[in-house]
C-alpha cells in the first residue's frame, strides 16, 4: 500500500478507515502518514483560558455595556433625511428668486433634477442601511459616492457648454460658499439621525451623509444660479459636493481612528 492508497481511502470512508493490516503496515513505514493521520482524526478538546483571562473579558464586556432603545424603522430615517433635504433646500431658495430655475431649459431642468433626485434616494438608502450591521446592498457603500459623483460631472458636462466668464474665481467663490452654507448643516443633521444606529464603518456612512448634504448645496445652487458656463458648473457647484464628500469621509476617518485608540488604550 502507497501514501496514495492511504489519502483515497481516508478521503472515501467515514470515520478512522485505517484499519487493514496493510494499511497499518505502511502506517508503521511512513512517518507523513502518521502525521496526517493523527491531525485528521485527532479528537484532542483544547485547554480552557485560564480564569483570570475570563474574568478580564467579563470586566471589558460589563464595563460598556449599556441599555439601548429599540431602532426605528428604516421607513422612518428615509423619511426624516427626506424632510432635512426639501426643507434645506427650500430654505436656500427662498431669498434668491429661483434665477438658475428660469435660465435651464427645459430639458436642462428635467436632467439635471432627475439626476439629483435619483442619486440622493441612493445616498439615503445607503445611510440608512448602514445604520444595521449585516444589511445587504444593492450597491456597494464604498463605491456608490464616487459612481454619483462620476454620473453628476457626466451628466453637467453633457448638458452645459464653455462661456466667456471674467471674474471666474470670485463668482465661483461666492457660489462654493452658498453650497457649502446649506450643505454643512444638513451633514450635521444627518448625522445626528444615522447616529443611533450601530455604525460599523464611520469613514464610508460619512461620505455617504457627505454626499447627500453636497447634493443639497448642488441643489440650492442650480435653482438660485443663472451662470450656465459648464467650468463654472462643474469646478463651484459640483465641487460643493465633491468638498462635502471628502469631509465626510475624513471626519468618518477621525471618527474610526478615535475609537480604535480608546479601544487600544483600554486593552
Amino acid at each position: 500500500m502507497t501514501c496514495r492508497d492511504i489519502d483515497e481511502l481516508m478521503s472515501s470512508a467515514p470515520g478512522n478507515p485505517v484499519r487493514t493490516p496493510e494499511a497499518i503496515e505502511h502506517l508503521v513505514k511512513c512517518q507523513d502518514c502518521r502525521a496526517l493521520l493523527s491531525v485528521v482524526y485527532e479528537r484532542g478538546q483544547p485547554s480552557a483560558p485560564p480564569e483570570t483571562q475570563l474574568n478580564r473579558i467579563q470586566a471589558r464586556i460589563t464595563q460598556n455595556l449599556k441599555p439601548v432603545r429599540p431602532l426605528a424603522p428604516s421607513r422612518f430615517f428615509l423619511f426624516a433625511c427626506a424632510i432635512v433635504f426639501f426643507f434645506i433646500v427650500a430654505i436656500g431658495v427662498m431669498p434668491f428668486g429661483m434665477n438658475g430655475w428660469g435660465a435651464l431649459s427645459m430639458p436642462q431642468k428635467i436632467a439635471i433634477f432627475a439626476t439629483l433626485a435619483a442619486s440622493a434616494v441612493l445616498l439615503t438608502v445607503s445611510t440608512v442601511g448602514q445604520m444595521v450591521p449585516g444589511s445587504k446592498y444593492a450597491l456597494a457603500p464604498a463605491a456608490l459616492p464616487i459612481e454619483i459623483l462620476a454620473v453628476l460631472v457626466i451628466v453637467l458636462a453633457a448638458l452645459f457648454r464653455p462661456r466667456e466668464e471674467p471674474a471666474f474665481v470670485a463668482n465661483g467663490l461666492v457660489c462654493m460658499k452658498n453650497g457649502l452654507t446649506y450643505s454643512i448643516p444638513a451633514e450635521f443633521l444627518f448625522w445626528l439621525l444615522v447616529r443611533r444606529g450601530a455604525i460599523l464603518y464611520p469613514k464610508l456612512i460619512g461620505a455617504a451623509i457627505g454626499g447627500l448634504a453636497g447634493l443639497i448645496g448642488l441643489t440650492v445652487l442650480e435653482i438660485n444660479c443663472p451662470n450656465l458656463n459648464v467650468f463654472h458648473i462643474i469646478v463651484w457647484h459640483w465641487g460643493v459636493v465633491l468638498f462635502s464628500s471628502a469631509a465626510g469621509a475624513l471626519l468618518g476617518a477621525a471618527v474610526e481612528y478615535i475609537e480604535r485608540s480608546r479601544s487600544q488604550k483600554a486593552s
